[in-house]
């Protein structure tokens, strides 16, 4: 099999997209997977272990839902031409063609990569990190890879998290393929945010320079680049690297009046001095110019779906009301 099929197949993988909503279900099952490959898990595994894992990683990297479907990625995946399940057809269903989740349980189901698919990544593990690499650049921020790859043990516990892999050259028999890790980059972006902003974080105002140049500070996309988000400026904070990680994290938003809404899930050593001293305070530094200031439409995104507790939001806007 050439790894080039593979890395399409994956490439392809199709994910449920309505008015700007996050569905990462199928990225991270896949993700999931892939990490049992290389621990040398078996290649298929029951619905109520997939549930309990895949719930786990959505409430970690996925946006804020009341409720999780695991079982619309576990069955829908067998379309995109990666995933198996073992008696499907026992498997009652919806109006929709969506399985009950019951029936899944109840049958013990069992789903996992493709038999040839497996066995290639179990020979090839430099294409099994590619197709992780490849599927966390398309649906997450940078931010994320570190974890997103521990979590799923594509990289196990101590081990040093390796580079993305810009190029690799992967030989099947006579075949040769080279799969480009390509990201779009806009130059402009960082100076024109950096510039709009000082060169400070937005949220504690740090400024370091070394020879004169900004450290430590960033242009983070606050509609997130991976979701169409623009290169705009008022799509932009300059926050520090904390921050930034924080922010994409969705440990804090950002109300459209500019104050900073902390998420109640936060807490831990260190906690109040780097961000709930921030809790309800306005952004310390904002553009002069009101056309470079972060705009609404891009805050209520990330505070929809990125933001970890939504529920506190809504309680805050409507006091507000």
């Amino acid at each position: 099999m050439a790894a080039h099929d593979i890395l399409e197949r994956f490439r392809r993988l199709r994910t449920w997209s309505n008015n700007g909503r996050r569905a990462p279900h199928k990225p991270l099952l896949a993700l999931w997977a892939i990490g049992r490959c290389l621990s040398s898990d078996g290649q298929m595994a029951p619905f109520s272990l997939v549930d309990q894992h895949l719930r786990r990683l959505l409430e970690a990297f996925g946006p804020p839902r009341q409720a999780t479907h695991t079982e619309f990625p576990f069955w829908r995946m067998c379309n995109d031409g990666v995933w198996r399940l073992d008696r499907p057809e026992v498997v009652t269903t919806t109006k929709s063609g969506d399985p009950h989740k019951s029936s899944l349980l109840r049958w013990n189901i069992h789903g996992g990569l493709l038999e040839d698919d497996y066995a290639h990544f179990r020979a090839n593990p430099a294409i099994a990190l590619q197709v992780a690499d490849m599927l966390i650049d398309a649906h997450f921020p940078d931010t994320y890879r570190d974890d997103i790859l521990r979590a799923t043990r594509v990289v196990e516990g101590d081990r040093d998290v390796p580079r993305p892999v810009r190029t690799l050259e992967v030989r099947d028999a006579d075949d040769r393929y080279e799969f480009a890790r390509r990201r779009k980059r806009h130059p402009g972006f960082r100076d024109a945010v950096l510039a709009a902003y000082g060169d400070q974080c937005a949220v504690c105002g740090l400024n370091i320079r070394l020879y004169g140049q900004p450290i430590a500070v960033e242009a983070a996309h606050i509609h997130w680049l991976k979701d169409a988000g623009p290169w705009e400026v008022r799509n932009g904070l300059a926050l520090c690297v904390l921050h930034h990680r924080l922010f994409d994290r969705g440990a804090f938003t950002v109300l459209q009046d500019y104050h900073v809404v902390v998420a109640a899930q936060v807490d831990g050593t260190g906690t109040r001095d780097a961000l709930t001293r921030f809790k309800g305070q306005p952004l310390r530094v904002l553009p002069t110019h009101n056309e470079h200031r972060p705009h609404e439409q891009y805050l209520s995104w990330h505070a929809r779906e990125v933001f970890r507790t939504p529920s506190l939001l809504r309680e805050l806007l409507s006091r507000a009301g």
